[in-house]
């Protein structure tokens, strides 16, 4: 009697799908016992390449620390004639065409892309300049040289009803010297991975109060509103937003949160001439802390406490005191890609990762220090889905599993949970925000300033989010403007 039984091949069955659907893809198992391992072990190992292939195709790895996939699309090519194989019971032709694609994938290119002179904070950090924030700063239209973008927030938490959400609310500037319409809020949630509740309202908000410890945001249009305060309790910072309306599908949707900064992060420190692109900057800071409050969606309400927030008080444009470049820093992101930017935060510490393009940024508050790693990696794990940090600090290493659980299309966010450890220490509640433009992405800058005004049609533009995401696959031509 063969010892591989039915109750073992049940096992091995299961093991393996859980394997093969943690790479997003559903295989049929051949049901003949005889060649069911095999079969199961060439579908695995398909899904494993397949996934190789789709973090080239979502540009889930770090572009300018290993250089472009250029035989990406090669590959590709390969993996279709080994799927077919396998449908025609071919297993060990398919296996060597795995093999070949897999070889593909490793080839890594760095001469397409541009070479300049982008920041580099892990290799020299001066941290004589950090401060505690100022509701002045909040106010502020311009610092070194760049105006204002936006007011931006950023909020992740698991609800009472077990589902993750994540929220976008925003007061946009865009570099003009002062409040731009219309604003739009977005939420989503964990069961609708890629689904955006997005309330659009097309009205310029106000600032319906200012005191010397606080400033209100206000925006309202055919019953969608958008309430955003931020306000200084002694060097604490609280943020209290707000937001009702139908969404773009007709939705009735609503949130109330409010959270208390923990940490401030300066970007390239609060020092001029932070490089990200070429004649591109940023200056500001983001602030991370812990929030609470509830969300609705179609009647549907779902309560927070301990949640992520973190708030965005955001300056770019060109290098600082050059010729004016009319292209906004969102543009950019999609001309040079390689995008990394991720608030997150545990009940230990906070963090703040920064790479965009060649520049490198990254800070770890704990316990009220500011650590700066020597040394960060960035591994895929599933394409669009997760990624680990590796960091090592003079206080220990941080290695964290991120893992995606909602999508927003317009500005490439994520919602996200954060496991792992610091110097051995398990981390706990870790929720984070992903932005990841794609090269050759949309300018969601543009795109819903367009909307707002009447200039696209906004049911064309939510059509087409999905269809063309990912952009298309990055080969060996020159990255940069055209």
């Amino acid at each position: 009697m063969s010892r591989f039984t039915r109750k073992g091949r049940s096992a091995v069955t299961a093991i393996l799908v859980t394997i093969v659907a943690g790479f997003g893809i559903i295989v049929p198992l051949a049901a003949a016992a005889p060649a069911l391992a095999a079969d199961d072990g060439l579908a695995a190992r398909y899904g494993q390449v397949r996934n190789k292939y789709d973090i080239a195709r979502y540009q889930w790895y770090d572009l300018y620390a290993e250089g472009i996939m250029v035989k990406a699309g090669e590959a590709g090519k390969l993996l279709d004639q080994a799927k077919g194989l396998m449908d025609q019971k071919k297993p060990a032709d398919a296996a060597k065409l795995l093999d070949q694609a897999d070889k593909l994938l490793d080839v890594r290119d760095k001469s397409v892309l541009p070479q300049y002179a982008a920041t580099d904070n892990l290799k020299n950090p001066d941290l004589s300049k950090l401060r505690k924030s100022t509701i002045a700063d909040y106010k502020a239209r311009d610092m070194y040289g760049l105006t204002k973008g936006d007011i931006g927030l950023g909020f992740v938490g698991k609800g009472d009803d077990g589902l993750t959400y994540e929220i976008m609310p925003l007061v946009n500037y865009h570099g003009s010297g002062g409040i731009v319409q219309p604003v739009a809020f977005e939420i989503m949630r964990s069961d609708e991975f890629g689904k955006i509740h997005m309330v659009l309202i097309k009205a310029k908000p106000i600032i319906t109060l200012e005191t010397a410890s606080s400033v209100v945001w206000y925006a309202e249009e055919g019953g969608n509103y958008q309430l955003y305060s931020v306000s200084k309790i002694g060097d604490d910072t609280w943020t209290w937003v707000e937001g009702k309306g139908k969404d773009l599908g007709g939705v009735d949707v609503a949130f109330n949160i409010m959270g208390k900064a923990r940490s401030t992060y300066w970007y390239n420190q609060n020092r001029d001439g932070y490089v990200l692109y070429p004649n591109s900057a940023f200056a500001g800071f983001e602030e991370i802390g812990a929030a609470e409050g509830m969300i609705t969606i179609g009647g549907k309400t779902a309560r927070f406490k301990n949640a992520f927030l973190e708030n965005e008080n955001l300056f770019n444009g060109p290098k600082p005191y050059s010729e004016i470049n009319r292209t906004s820093y969102r543009k950019l992101m999609t001309i040079y890609g390689n995008e990394w930017w991720m608030p997150f935060r545990t009940d230990q510490l906070d963090g703040f990762l920064c790479f965009i393009g060649a520049s490198r940024d990254f800070a770890i508050f704990l316990d009220g220090q500011v650590i700066v790693p020597t040394e960060v990696k960035l591994t895929p794990v599933t394409a669009n889905r997760s990624f680990r940090i590796d960091a090592k600090t003079p206080k220990g290493d941080l290695r964290i599993l991120v893992e995606c659980l909602t999508s927003e299309l317009f500005y490439y966010e994520y919602g996200t949970v954060v496991t792992g450890t610091f110097n051995g220490t398990p981390l706990t509640n870790g929720y984070g925000a992903l932005e990841k433009t794609p090269l050759g992405g949309m300018s969601g800058v543009e795109t819903i300033d367009q909307m707002g005004r009447g200039e696209i049609s906004i049911s064309a533009v939510m059509d087409n989010l999905q269809k063309n995401f990912p952009p298309p696959l990055l080969g060996s031509g020159k990255i940069g403007p055209k």
